[in-house]
């Protein structure tokens, strides 16, 4: 007998989807690294809408704060209004503000190999880099240097790794965007000319002004390679991150465990497609339904039904 789960999805809240996602392909995990001072706090506070703590002196976070973040796909919002149902459910990313690294981090200054093996656990990371002048916020090193400071945080990644005995999870290796704190006017050519010769994505963020955050989001959602395909039901549109290159059947996976067991096939459709047909009824009725099997490579925009044992 088929069962398809759209028809019977609940409509559950971002924690309960994001342990759905964990079920799947991948973590979506991002850490927040930097020296101390630099706006990785400020920065988790804007992401999230959570009160942390925020100083203007080192180590003001000791043990990583945790939130969940929707990623921005206005997709989702046009595919609502088409479908005429109530509830959205977005993907997500984990964010992890990890507390400030220092020079020696490698040999356990500040704190260290907390920090480290903070960074360890994460996917991708988003190093936060001060370039606003503010004599008020404390600075660990002397003076505002952009470029000496990514240097740091760099040169204790290698010499972290070069003490691992596990390769396959090298902290220099992580997919990395660096977000530049300050306005335009703070970051200088030789800033950005140096980021681009280590072929690193950056954006400029004034997060005292909480300019670029979504960008930001999006930004660390493609640094992982993701992409989305939607499910719908009478009640909801919904997004889930599956790497790309997935085929159908491990997508499926990512909705339960038990979809990729017992894949049979898969009712596709890409999002456009489906909005210039007036709905799923209509798309169907004029043929524009495809019957995807085990070997489909999922879309990004696809709209799934999944017909499983």
């Amino acid at each position: 007998m088929l069962s398809v789960f759209n028809i019977f999805a609940c409509n559950m809240c971002f924690a309960c989807m994001y342990a759905t996602v964990g079920i799947g392909i991948m973590k979506v995990s991002i850490g927040i690294v930097g020296l101390p001072n630099v706006g990785k706090s400020t920065l988790f506070k804007l992401l999230t809408g959570r009160k942390v703590h925020i100083a203007n002196y080192p180590f003001a976070t000791v043990d990583p704060n945790v939130g969940v973040v929707p990623v921005p796909d206005e997709r989702l919002k046009k595919l609502v209004d088409l479908l005429k149902v109530e509830n959205i459910t977005p993907a997500v990313v984990e964010f992890y503000d990890i507390a400030g690294l220092v020079k020696g981090a490698n040999k356990g200054e500040g704190l260290g190999n907390q920090f480290l093996s903070h960074i360890r656990n994460v996917a991708v990371i988003v190093e936060v880099v001060r370039c606003f002048r503010d004599d008020s916020v404390a600075h660990i090193e002397s003076g505002i240097d952009p470029i000496r400071d990514m240097d740091i945080v760099d040169l204790e990644l290698r010499l972290k790794d070069e003490e691992s005995a596990e390769k396959e999870n090298l902290l220099s290796k992580k997919p990395k965007i660096i977000l530049l704190n300050g306005s335009d006017q703070d970051v200088l050519k030789d800033v950005k000319e140096h980021i681009r010769s280590i072929n690193t994505p950056f954006i400029v963020a004034d997060l005292a002004k909480v300019d670029g955050v979504e960008q930001l989001i999006k930004e660390a959602f493609q640094r992982l390679n993701l992409i989305n395909f939607f499910t719908i039901n009478p009640t909801e549109v919904r997004a889930w991150p599956i790497k790309r290159g997935t085929k159908a059947p491990q997508a499926a996976g990512v909705i339960h465990s038990d979809f990729e067991r017992s894949f049979i096939k898969a009712e596709a459709i890409h999002w456009k497609e489906l909005m210039n047909a007036g709905g799923w009824s209509q798309a169907r009725k004029t043929g524009k339904i495809r019957l995807e099997g085990k070997e489909y490579i999922v879309e990004d925009g696809d709209v799934l039904f999944i017909r499983h044992g």
